[in-house]
């Protein structure tokens, strides 16, 4: 081990991509281990889900998880040791190939049920294929076998070279012993661990982006009971922010479309001082929405109680099927709480006209928010 903890490999020409390689692995592989433990604590939780669903692919929803956290196992250990050559180096880049097949299935399964009418995706490339495509790609690296072991190559451990050959022969002359500039310098031994560090960082901060941007903008709207309606910034005055009305108008479109019966209005007081719920309630019933049709939950201060108080609602009056409305960035966070709390939701982006100069923070929020609501899933 080197003095960062890291495995001793020593970087050389081409170290860059196996780097790469094993961040990615470590987040892939911590991923998937998490995702079985979150199923053995909440089952039909699959957290999972989120990367990979082999279930779809193997057609069994208990026997898929524990194949992911198998292939997990193998992906951290290549992260934190790998290896130039052998059986294990085999085993990773077969787990790697396995990942992109489940990958390449997941992807056609959303091209067919996108072309049967059941989602309207934003992006016409679904998150799967890129996996696929990243998980082909370690594949290569890995049975590549660019990284090589510090001490002696393989070739000088099997002909008995190395080492133990020169110890046999007696103390090497100045001429055999390397150079100075041949022995890597400590600069160079830590280079490859913190790459393989920022890698998975890395990985770490662009993941729940990449869920708002493949996820979050796709529209999941079909027949339900009924629509949760999640709140936001009531400006001084009482107007509806550009976020809030936008929200309220794709919930009204859904009533007017026949697809739910019900609108919950979900909010609280702001420090404007006025009600969200209400302030949602009133611009809904303004549109055209019936009075009687309209909920409103005016302890929704956050999302965890807004989900926590629906929940409660669906089960008191046996609702079974939700759509859950708000803007793309916010839908990740929001179907991690329902699910969680044992309800699955199909979840409806808010309709946005114009962009707002507040969207690149309110993506970059959702970073760290993302990540909260999924321990919370694993752990809670």
């Amino acid at each position: 081990m080197d003095a960062a903890g890291m495995p001793d490999v020593a970087p050389r020409a081409g170290w860059v991509g196996p780097a790469l390689v094993r961040g990615i692995a470590l987040f892939v592989g911590l991923f998937l281990v998490a995702g079985l433990v979150g199923t053995l604590r909440h089952p039909g939780s699959h957290e999972s889900l989120w990367l990979f669903d082999a279930g779809n692919a193997f057609g069994s929803r208990l026997v898929g998880p524990v194949l992911l956290a198998l292939a997990g196992l193998v992906l951290v250990a290549h992260g934190l040791r790998p290896v130039a050559a052998g059986r294990r180096r085999a085993v990773t880049g077969a787990a790697f190939v396995a990942l992109a097949v489940v990958a390449v299935v997941n992807a056609v399964t959303f091209y067919r049920v996108w072309a049967a009418g059941e989602i309207d995706p934003r992006v016409p490339v679904p998150l799967s294929l890129v996996l696929a495509a990243l998980m082909a790609w370690c594949a290569y690296v890995v049975t590549r076998g660019d990284t090589a072991p510090r001490n002696g190559t393989s070739s000088e451990k099997a002909s008995g070279e190395g080492l133990r050959g020169d110890a046999a022969r007696g103390p090497a002359s100045p001429a055999a012993r390397p150079s100075s500039s041949s022995v890597p310098s400590r600069r160079a031994r830590l280079r490859t661990p913190l790459l393989v560090l920022v890698t998975l960082a890395g990985c770490v901060f662009v993941f729940p982006l990449a869920q708002i941007f493949f996820f979050g903008t796709s529209d999941y709207r079909r027949p339900a009971d009924v629509a949760v309606v999640f709140g936001a910034q009531v400006h001084p005055g009482g107007a509806p922010s550009q976020t809030l009305a936008w929200r309220v108008d794709t919930a009204c479109e859904l009533y007017e479309q026949g697809l739910v019966r019900r609108l919950v209005m979900s909010g609280a007081v702001g420090e404007s001082g006025y009600d969200e719920a209400l302030v949602m309630r009133t611009r809904a019933i303004a549109s055209g929405v019936p009075a009687a049709a309209v909920v409103v939950d005016s302890r929704g201060v956050d999302t965890e109680a807004t989900v926590r108080d629906t929940v409660r609602l669906f089960r008191e009056e046996g609702v079974d099927r939700v759509l859950a409305v708000s803007n793309a960035y916010h839908l990740p966070r929001i179907k991690l709480a329902y699910r969680r709390h044992g309800q699955e939701v199909f979840t409806v982006p808010a309709e946005e006209t114009r962009r707002i100069k507040e969207t690149p923070y309110l993506w970059l929020r959702e970073v760290p928010a993302f990540w909260v609501y999924y321990l919370r899933g694993l752990l809670g």
